[in-house]
């Protein structure tokens, strides 16, 4: 009988999903991060309780953050990742317990619209953001950072425009990101967004272009939406029903 526990135990123990699988954990709003509010409370060690795979910023603007599998690395302006310090704080951010329900292999040779139009056909209904993973080889990457900022802060818009891109060819790694519905706007870009970073952890960015090589996608359905916002007094004193100038497709470079 013992045997028998025991062995219903480890079945169940292997098909449990991870604590907080289907939970979107958001680090402030899109439109504070617009608007400047790049300085942040939550720390990376704080948001590495709330998911292993996602995206953000970290202090300062100071380039792009990838998440992944549990590892929270920076992508400066040389676009080399390089890990996190538990102790490094964010501004914006979004990470989830990846959980994926849907997994299929990716054709190749589509580019960054082409690749959310597929997506689209797999991914559950559109009321729910999904957290979205595709481990392969690509053809072509446009990657960007964007360089510390230093106070006073000027809008997103005007921080983008000392952005710094990389190009690659054949490149093998992991795109992840998020879909986000519509009615979100505001408080996040409405649509896809993606960092990538390579197999040997060591190069990535934010996504401007890409074309697809070989590769599979694995796809999460998140029902539950947790939005930590700030305490500080930027984040008191923004118009956060103003998005800025340029809006929030200045994030994905549009």
């Amino acid at each position: 009988m013992k045997r028998i526990l025991a062995a219903i135990f480890a079945v169940w123990m292997t098909n449990t999903t991870p604590a907080g699988a289907g939970e979107l954990y958001q680090v402030s709003l899109l439109n504070a991060l617009m608007l400047g509010v790049y300085d942040g409370e939550v720390t990376i060690g704080e948001l590495s309780r709330h998911g292993d795979l996602g995206l953000g910023t970290v202090n300062g603007l100071d380039g792009e953050m990838v998440a992944i599998d549990g590892r929270f690395f920076r992508v400066g302006t040389d676009g080399r990742a390089v890990a996190l310090a538990p102790d490094a704080a964010t501004p914006f951010a979004m990470v989830t317990a990846f959980a994926p329900t849907v997994t299929a292999p990716i054709p190749a040779g589509l580019d960054l619209p082409a690749l959310e139009s597929w997506l689209t056909q797999l991914l559950p209904p559109a009321n729910h953001a999904q957290a979205i993973r595709i481990d392969g080889t690509f053809s072509a990457l446009t990657l960007r950072s964007v360089p510390r900022q230093t106070p006073p802060y000027q809008p997103l818009t005007e921080a983008l425009k000392n952005q710094v891109t990389f190009t690659h060819q054949d490149m093998t790694g992991t795109l992840l990101g998020f879909r986000i519905p519509g009615y979100a706007k505001g408080m996040n870009a409405p649509g896809f967004h993606f960092h990538f970073i390579d197999a040997t952890r060591s190069q990535g960015g934010h996504v401007l272009r890409l074309v697809t090589g070989s590769g599979r996608a694995a796809i999460a359905d998140l029902d539950r939406v947790v939005v930590t916002l700030p305490g500080d007094a930027a984040f008191a004193a923004a118009a956060l029903g103003s998005e800025g100038r340029g809006g929030a497709n200045a994030v994905e470079g549009q």
